[in-house]
């Protein structure tokens, strides 16, 4: 009995995470330049900012402070391509639609640090379109 307990727990535990495989170096470094990219949207990354950014890949990824500094690091000097990146993250999402809610969700909390400004709304239209495609054909009528 003790042991399907523990079963059920663990599995309660794998649910809440983001990501599969997240020790992936490819998803790391695809996240942490998504990111870069809604809070440096305005130009001005600052040190809230970076804290948020820190914190998320902390949290989502299991990483301790120095990996998620050098990733900081990696995404402020790529000149990768934001929609590339999205699909890496979109491919390593979990497949369920409310763990990729929460994902949604935490990037409008990144970007909302300071308020939010149109370059940030792009991206966070362009993170909504990869992860539910389906919104893209949505009209006013639809709803």
């Amino acid at each position: 009995m003790f042991d399907s307990i523990k079963h059920w727990f663990e599995t309660l535990e794998q649910q809440g995470r983001l990501f599969n495989h997240p020790e992936d170096h490819g998803l790391q470094a695809a996240l942490a330049a998504v990111l870069y990219h809604a809070i440096s949207a305005d130009q001005h990354p600052d040190a809230r900012k970076k804290h948020e950014f820190v914190r998320l890949l902390k949290q989502d990824l299991d990483l301790d402070d120095e990996r998620a500094g050098q990733l900081y690091q990696a995404a402020r000097a790529s000149s990768g391509d934001l929609h590339g990146d999205l699909h890496t993250v979109n491919f390593y999402l979990r497949k369920n639609p409310v763990v990729r809610a929460n994902f949604m969700r935490q990037l409008i909390r990144l970007i909302d640090v300071e308020g939010v400004y149109p370059g940030e709304l792009d991206v966070f239209f362009a993170a909504l379109h990869e992860v539910f495609p389906e919104v893209k054909d949505l009209r006013d009528e639809d709803l």
